[in-house]
């Protein structure tokens, strides 16, 4: 389920007259969209379709708003069935001005059209035939799919010809739980959960050797992190003197004031990702700068050898990446790493001055 604003069109799509319809909302309307399963009554022997349905939200009259009643009425006004699978995801595509719906069903995603009280299909892309698109990241026009069976999917919306293009994928047989985005700058890097509990971050970089041409994602960092999740949920990393300022908006006049430069470079752009595990459990994973990660990278290091952990255990073989047991891997025994461990690094507030510089200068 999910609450989006779709934009009518007045004429179907791929005519050259077809403009959005103007409104007081700029041809918006609120909708509530939500995506079923059915499973036949004859079980598995029939595959089993999906069906996506469009509740309008309706505001009351301005009379019982000016009385201060806020409440809306939801009518079902549309209903298609889908048959490529259960509906997943559903996301909105927001291009030039028009929100679109996309669906994932099965193998196939679709971009569907607003207008004239249904939904039309403007786009699709099909992968490949035996996985299963579990969710769906979009930003700007680019979708990141998360998959059962077959690892992230890399793709770009081409409004021009309405097109879904496939830019790269990884390639390794991977179950993918959830899926996010981390930024900082103009860097982006995708991140995948598999059944295994391991983090990846991927990159798309065609100028890469290891990109095979651009049609494959660099793996740049794994880790391991110990606990099941299904969602990873962005959130902005704000600078540390906005978070602990009791007026955070004169906070942020004043350092404009003294610095023109604030807020514009990397670090003031930074897009972590939070998560919830199954066991009860709360991480967050936020991108460093360079200088910043081999300092800790190298205090990391030091502190595991140094403190004594639980049990005798090694933190750093705890942290290094599951192989997946299923055929056709093709990952070599390079683990990336790349991580640093917050659990094992923030040990170090909690010693006395005198370990903490005998640890420092070590």
């Amino acid at each position: 389920m999910n609450v989006m604003y779709l934009t009518e069109v007045a004429e179907e799509p791929g005519s050259s007259r077809s403009a959005p319809v103007e409104s007081t909302n700029v041809g918006d309307t609120l909708f509530v969209t939500v995506g079923t399963g059915i499973v036949d009554g004859d079980g598995e022997d029939v595959s089993s379709k999906g069906r996506v349905l469009l509740f309008e939200v309706k505001r009351e009259d301005a009379t019982s708003v000016a009385a201060g009643a806020q409440i809306a009425e939801l009518s079902l006004v549309y209903e298609k069935d889908i048959f490529h699978g259960p509906v997943t995801s559903l996301s909105c595509l927001s291009c030039e001005g028009r929100s679109r719906l996309v669906i994932g069903a099965g193998a196939d995603v679709n971009v569907e059209q607003w207008g004239k009280g249904k939904l039309t299909q403007v786009g699709f892309f099909r992968a490949n035939m035996h996985i299963l698109i579990l969710d769906i990241q979009l930003f700007k026009t680019f979708f990141l799919l998360s998959d059962a069976y077959d690892s992230l999917y890399f793709l770009v919306w081409r409004e021009s010809d309405k097109s879904l293009t496939l830019l790269a994928k990884d390639y390794e047989p991977i179950p993918v739980y959830a899926a996010g985005v981390l930024s900082r700058g103009a860097a982006m890097t995708f991140v995948c959960h598999d059944d295994r509990q391991n983090l990846q971050f991927f990159q798309y970089a065609p100028g890469d050797a290891a990109a095979r041409g651009g049609n494959k994602l660099v793996c740049r960092a794994d880790v391991h992190l110990g606990g099941q999740t299904t969602s990873l949920e962005n959130h902005f990393c704000r600078s540390s003197l906005l978070v602990n300022s009791a007026t955070p908006t004169s906070t942020l006049a004043a350092l404009k004031s003294q610095d023109t430069l604030f807020g514009r470079g990397d670090d003031d752009q930074r897009l972590g990702v939070h998560f919830g595990t199954s066991d009860g459990g709360f991480g967050t994973v936020i991108p460093l700068n360079e200088p910043d990660y081999w300092r800790l990278a190298a205090l990391q290091s030091v502190i595991a050898n140094a403190l004594e952990s639980n049990c005798a255990l090694n933190p750093r073989a705890w942290r290094l990446y599951r192989r997946t047991p299923r055929r056709g891997g093709c990952r070599n025994n390079d683990r990336r790493k790349g991580v640093i461990d917050g659990d094992l690094v923030i040990q170090y507030c909690d010693l006395s001055l005198a370990d903490q510089e005998d640890l420092a200068s070590a």
